[in-house]
């Protein structure tokens, strides 16, 4: 399981380690990204308001001091593989394992709309949205998330969502 970088750093090990995964979680993942997008920065509230759709209801973030911020920004855009890249794409087509792609539908980082993307190139992809959620959507909507990716672990192809007629509200 990858979650926004994290994503990235799964798929690789999925693609050139086939062997060794049986399921692949891809969480918010920042594997493919949309023109123009940029790591996230600024002010913790700044921050916050990309990575959550409800900024208001995670603990606020101490402030970072600025020096550090620039810094940490730098080495996230050096350690950030192109947007594209066609080496990752053809081995995501070619993996043959079942692979969970999670979107929050008012993520500010990474457009859920890049879900249909990884739909797209990987055959055995299910993709699936959690409601009111943003980038950060174990944080914000973790009943969903953990139901989600507990169900799709247990049954991968037989992947179904949800078994009881329950809702988790935010």
């Amino acid at each position: 399981m990858g979650t926004s970088f994290g994503g990235t750093v799964a798929s690789w090990i999925a693609v050139r380690r086939a062997d060794l995964v049986s399921a692949l979680v891809l969480d918010a993942p920042a594997a493919i990204r949309p023109e123009g997008s940029e790591p996230v920065s600024g002010s913790p509230e700044e921050i916050a308001r990309r990575l959550y759709a409800h900024p208001e209801r995670v603990p606020a973030a101490p402030a970072i001091d600025p020096a550090l911020a620039a810094r940490r920004v730098a080495l996230v855009r050096r350690l950030l593989a192109p947007r594209r890249d066609a080496e990752l794409e053809e081995g995501l087509r070619r993996l043959g394992i079942p692979v969970l792609v999670l979107f929050g539908t008012q993520d500010g980082v990474i457009p859920p709309a890049m879900g249909r993307v990884y739909k797209e190139l990987i055959a055995t992809s299910h993709l699936t949205f959690v409601y009111d959620a943003g980038h950060g959507l174990m944080v914000e909507r973790p009943e969903a998330f953990a139901e989600v990716v507990a169900d799709f672990l247990e049954r991968t192809d037989a992947f179904v969502i949800s078994r009881t007629k329950t809702t988790v509200f935010p």
